[in-house]
């Protein structure tokens, strides 16, 4: 049955899994670990092969009406980045602890209150890669940003018509930041 163009997801499927295998770590390093598990259905089986990652969050970060951008280095497209900022998330401390110490020790800013804006998986079937977006429009500057080539080569303050604009001139090519942008125009309206 389908109600507003969306299928009714309360009816059974002979696509749920019937039965599955416990995961089984066949890489893994200090960054990742890609895990297979065997799922059985009704008729088929098939074998996911899930790259697991540690959290990860973004902070759309305001002041004065504009966003904090920073740049850094990016391996897969041979350049520098303009991204929201934010990273990995340790396990011993929450994402919105892990989010103000990464925002600090880059950019030398402290976040105020964060607000939860939008939470995603890069992908559904092989990308296990939680990340939460929050905003926050009370920031400190605790410190002057001082470069650093290995992490942020970078900061600007940029209004969100143009961060927009970036985004489908190619400027900004991070699924995360894009998410966050997107996200952030679409709940306030801008």
């Amino acid at each position: 049955m389908v109600i507003d163009g969306i299928a009714d997801m309360n009816r059974k499927s002979k696509a749920k899994p019937l039965t599955r295998s416990v995961p089984r770590i066949v890489h893994k390093n200090p960054f990742l670990s890609v895990e297979k598990t065997r799922i059985n259905f009704d008729g088929f089986s098939k074998d996911y092969y899930v790259i697991k990652f540690k959290r990860r969050g973004g902070v759309v970060a305001i002041k004065d009406g504009r966003i904090l951008l920073v740049r850094q280095y990016r391996f897969l497209i041979d350049n520098l980045s303009w991204e929201l900022p934010g990273g990995t998330i340790d396990d011993a401390e929450s994402v919105r602890d892990g989010l103000r110490r990464e925002c600090l020790e880059e950019t030398g800013i402290a976040l105020g209150k964060l607000l939860p804006l939008v939470e995603y998986y890069p992908g559904l079937d092989n990308v296990d890669n939680n990340t939460r977006l929050f905003l926050c429009r009370n920031i400190k500057i605790a410190r002057s940003f001082c470069p650093d080539p290995a992490e942020i080569t970078d900061i600007a303050w940029v209004a969100p018509d143009k961060c927009i604009k970036m985004i489908f001139e190619r400027q900004i090519l991070d699924a995360m930041t894009i998410m966050g942008l997107l996200a952030y125009t679409q709940k306030t309206g801008l």
